[in-house]
């Protein structure tokens, strides 16, 4: 009859580490209380942990409301629209990583406003637009209106005028030169859209805010 080996397995009892401290033994002989390493360490841990992360998610929500107050800004508020990228950034966050509920991304918007200024003069299509951010052209339309509060071509046109006012009573060049700066078609075109926009044909304007105007006013008496 074959013998049967027996193997006894014994195991060494788990010591945890202590939590609330306890006892050494000193070279001396004499015992002293172990301070409570493992729990206060773990603590310290968990609060360091709990602080990051808390810090992390209020300066990512500052960084949200950071985005929205720039959402609210004008075109034209170039100012204050670098100082509230400049705060976004320094909390740790993007102006474009943070899209527009139901409009357009901080950076479609902005290559839009590049996009526009540049080519004002030119003939600007919606289709084109919509491709130069990489959304449809139903889709955009719906996202532009909700992002500038007003239609793509109203937009455009308002920034047409816009410089043609500028223009008018800045420089001394023919209307006609004008309204071609602007994009327009002639200068019939500019004086009915000029006269609907600011209550006078351009050539009144001028006379009235031009440089003649200007000077004529800064003469003395």
């Amino acid at each position: 009859m074959r013998g049967v080996a027996v193997h006894i397995l014994i195991l060494e009892p788990f010591v945890f580490p202590p939590f609330r401290g306890g006892e050494r033994e000193g070279r001396d002989g004499t015992r002293a209380m172990e301070p409570a390493t493992f729990f206060t360490d773990t603590a310290a841990r968990g609060q360091r942990a709990s602080s990051v992360s808390g810090s992390s998610a209020t300066e990512r929500t500052v960084a949200m409301l950071l985005a929205g107050a720039l959402e609210q800004l004008t075109p034209e508020q170039t100012s204050a629209k670098a100082k509230l990228t400049a705060a976004i950034q320094i909390v740790g966050g993007r102006p474009d990583s943070f899209p527009r509920s139901g409009g357009l991304a901080p950076w479609q918007a902005n290559r839009l406003m590049t996009h526009i200024d540049k080519n004002l003069d030119t003939q600007l299509r919606l289709d084109e637009a919509a491709a130069l951010v990489r959304i449809s052209a139903s889709h955009f339309s719906r996202a532009f209106k909700k992002t500038f509060s007003q239609p793509f071509s109203r937009y455009v046109r308002v920034l047409r005028l816009e410089r043609a006012r500028v223009l008018l009573t800045t420089t001394d060049r023919p209307i006609s030169d004008v309204a071609l700066a602007c994009g327009l078609a002639d200068q019939p075109h500019l004086t009915r859209l000029f006269h609907r926009q600011y209550g006078a044909p351009p050539h009144a304007w001028r006379r009235a805010h031009g440089r003649d105007a200007r000077r004529m006013e800064s003469e003395p008496i």
